[in-house]
């Protein structure tokens, strides 16, 4: 199963999207995939990731791709998962 390691969480330049930088710990990630992202420790939301950016410029290893996930459908999911500030996490991708 594909696991993201997410090093910093922060708005996207049309400010209705996510970017979460980090890196791949396993498996192959694309465009598509669903992106487990925790609420509670009982709760999820999935979220379709968009797009995949890679900061080839990036010296930090560790933030090195981008998955950016769209909220111009949800704007009170992008509230939400903004106010998480998830950091430091490891998430699991479908």
């Amino acid at each position: 199963m594909p696991k993201f390691h997410v090093k910093k969480t922060s708005l996207g330049e049309d400010e209705k999207s996510l970017v979460f930088k980090g890196k791949v710990i396993e498996g192959p990630i694309n465009k598509g995939m669903t992106l487990e992202i925790p609420i509670t420790e009982a709760a999820t939301i999935s979220m379709k990731i968009y797009d995949i950016v890679h900061f080839e410029k990036q010296r930090d290893e560790s933030k090195r791709v981008g998955l950016i996930i769209d909220f111009a459908e949800e704007p009170e999911a992008l509230e939400i998962v903004m106010s998480l500030n998830i950091a430091e996490e490891e998430l699991t991708v479908n």
